[in-house]
């Protein structure tokens, strides 16, 4: 009996990602990986977003060779999906489609044809994007089997070809064995091929491993296991070398999928029907639950280990992490808004649209075990695409200014929303704040208030609880999540001790639920609802006002003017005494590098200080943040018009938070918050002008 084998890798690196990450990903997996399949002319299926081949044809066009000589031969299948690597279920439809066809179309250039499968991200799977996976060609596709079990599917009947349909229209899908995913290569060869051979003690029909190739090498302590070391053969090559000389494993066939969808008499493989529910991998399910739901899944995996568990969906990511909603329903906005001048005016948008399809890219959505929306520099990526691309549209459907209302975080609560040349904003009344802001002047563009806090997150409840179990050497004992056995050499897929930084306090841990504003305004400790706010274009073109008017106990008003400078004009009648607190958050390119200061008159700190100062009234008072790898500093001068206070309190502080990555838990730099803190006398009035500029340097 012949037992069929796809084996199958996925790679990508993120938009915003740094170059050396590309480099070092490069040499320690792809390279290696895909030169070392070839030389051993091992069939295999591949799949690389558009933007790595990008980085590929620019910095080793040979690999572009070697593998287009070997679909040329037909050992290597090339397996399409989304360009920029979008969840396909999270992005409008006719955006999914450019994304397919974007990488059909590099995939015909660079390999000589087009692709017959789909590489469904992170397979986020939803039965509606079969129409458009159909649409571009795309005839089968992998998930995991997991989401066949969700449907019903039981373990015995895995090892089949399935088909669903939507609306008419069929799919392929080849199940992927996640036992299979995590034998390989976390388990000896033989290990391995065992997996492969056999499906619940019989035979299996058909085996597929189909898993990120940053795991071959990668991954930590994987790339000496996988490829050898002094001259010793590593994992891979004798995983190949068992499978093709060892009679156990002669029974054993590495396949191609469109040579399985098509045997060589012309007829087709036969499918197995199956609706399978909105749904991915088994972890990610388990990721996107809150952390009181986790809790509970995780007891009940003990209790029901045989049981099919389902978590949640990845859209959960959007309930979860406010900045992944604000983020995804203003690329929804904005895609809408292309796509009706692109076929009610006839405006020529592609560049527009390609920046729209890179703010797509799903990596900084979400957060699984590690790094993703935490991470400033792939946050910045897709916020300056849809920049960039907001700026492109602007541009062609010539309006200098916009200004509407628009529920822009799906809280029932229409937000105010202006730009002008320079300014983006996000206006929320009920807060009084900003919840987006951003510079767009050509050059500088960026996005100054994108902020991310720590949220509640099932492993910083795991950090708390194991707190009190840390050793000498700055460790914590945590649950392995992998599926090597730690003995001999093997890698582990997730380190079983995990370190955390040695001055970690319980501020590190301050959890927050909403998004963390570039602007507010706080009385006693408290956010002030401000009503009867408008929006007008000012005389001086390029310039827009915004009112607002607080008619509480603290009787405040707002009045904030946006020109080339933005400024801030804020007045409370004498009736209460309080405190009052207005703060300003920002982040920067530069993050917390040695290209970033502050500057408070001559003294010049770098930005990870903490500074209180007494500040008295009366005159310009001025604080320079500088970010030489931005190219710019930002300018805030504050006057206080009244005698009253004569002085108040100025307080600089960086923002940070703490998540696990694959060196353990790390504090990640977030930004800077400045507070200026007025203590405001009963029976006398107060007024306050405070602007922000940004300049080049």
């Amino acid at each position: 009996m012949t037992v069929k084998f796809i084996l199958g890798f996925h790679c990508h690196q993120p938009v915003g990602n740094f170059d050396f990450v590309f480099k070092e990903t490069h040499m320690k997996s792809y390279s290696p990986l895909i030169r070392t399949l070839s030389a051993l002319n091992v069939k295999f299926c591949l799949h690389a977003s558009g933007i790595l081949l990008e980085w590929w044809e620019k910095n080793d066009p040979e690999l572009i060779k070697i593998i287009s000589e070997g679909v040329e031969k037909g050992s290597t299948e090339i397996i399409g999906g989304g360009y920029y690597e979008p969840i396909l279920a999270s992005i409008p439809c006719k955006d999914r489609l450019r994304q397919l066809e974007m990488l059909n179309a590099s995939l015909k250039r660079l390999f000589g044809r087009y692709p017959s499968g789909a590489w469904i991200t992170e397979r986020i799977w939803q039965p509606d994007i079969i129409k458009d996976l159909k649409e571009a060609g795309l005839n089968y596709a992998f998930l995991d089997d997991f989401q066949f079990f969700q449907a019903g599917v039981s373990p015995e009947e895995i090892d089949n070809i399935f088909r669903t349909e939507y609306c008419g229209q069929y799919l392929d899908i080849f199940p992927i064995h996640e036992r299979l995913r995590y034998k390989i290569p976390f388990a000896k060869p033989d290990e391995s091929l065992n997996e492969i051979l056999y499906l619940n003690g019989r035979y299996s029909k058909l085996s597929v491993m189909f898993d990120d190739g940053e795991k071959m090498g990668g991954w930590p302590d994987t790339y000496e296991w996988v490829y050898g070391k002094d001259g010793n053969k590593g994992w891979l090559d004798n995983f190949v070398q068992e499978a093709n000389s060892n009679t156990n494993y002669s029974e054993i066939k590495f396949e191609l999928p469109s040579d399985i969808l098509k045997d060589d008499s012309g007829k087709r493989a036969e499918r197995v029907p199956v609706y399978l529910p909105i749904s991915s991998y088994r972890e990610m399910g388990e990721w996107t639950l809150s952390v009181n739901q986790r809790r509970i899944y995780e007891e009940l995996k003990v209790q029901y280990p045989s049981a099919t568990l389902s978590g949640g969906i990845w859209h959960n990511f959007l309930t979860r992490y406010p900045e992944a909603n604000l983020h995804h329903k203003r690329m929804m906005h904005l895609s809408r808004k292309i796509n009706c001048s692109s076929e009610n005016r006839r405006k020529h948008l592609d560049n527009a649209l390609n920046e729209l399809m890179k703010s797509q890219a799903n990596d900084a959505y979400w957060h699984g075990v590690f790094g993703g929306i935490y991470l400033p520099h792939l946050r910045r990526g897709i916020h300056t695409a849809l920049l960039s691309s907001y700026i492109m549209y602007k541009e062609a459907v010539k309006e200098r200014i916009e200004k509407e209302y628009y529920d822009f975080d799906t809280d029932g609560e229409d937000e105010a929303f202006f730009s002008n040349d320079f300014w983006c904003v996000i206006y929320k009344p009920s807060a009084g704040s900003f919840i987006a802001l951003d510079y767009i002047e050509k050059g500088l563009t960026h996005s100054l208030g994108d902020l991310f806090c720590l949220h509640n997150e099932y492993d910083i409840l795991k950090l708390k609880e194991n707190g009190n179990k840390k050793t000498e050497d700055g460790q914590i004992s945590g649950d392995s999540e992998n599926g090597g056995n730690g003995s001999g050499n093997i890698p582990e897929t997730i380190h079983k001790e995990v370190k955390y930084p040695s001055d970690l306090c319980d501020e590190d841990l301050i959890m927050r639920k909403d998004i963390l504003p570039a602007f507010e305004i706080l009385f006693n400790g408290e956010n002030i609802y401000f009503k009867d706010e408008s929006i007008k274009e000012c005389a001086d073109r390029g310039t827009i006002e915004l009112k607002a008017v607080n008619f509480l106990k603290e009787n405040l008003s707002l009045n904030i003017t946006a020109g080339r400078t933005l400024e801030f004009f804020i007045a409370r009648k004498a009736e209460t005494d309080g405190k009052l607190d207005v703060i300003f958050r920002f982040a920067f390119p530069g993050g917390d590098g040695p290209a970033v200061n502050i500057a408070l008159g001559a003294d010049i700190k770098g930005i990870n200080n903490h500074i209180e100062k007494e500040i008295e009234t009366g005159t310009d008072n001025l604080v320079y943040l500088s970010d030489s790898f931005w190219g710019a500093k930002i300018i805030l001068k504050e006057r206080t018009e009244t005698k009253c206070p004569e002085k108040y309190d100025l307080i600089f502080k960086p923002l940070t938070t703490v998540s696990l990555s694959e060196k353990g838990y790390e504090r990640i730099f977030q930004g800077v918050e400045l507070k200026y803190s007025f203590n405001l006398t009963h029976g006398k009035d107060f007024s306050s002008i405070i602007s922000i500029c940004i300049e080049r340097i």
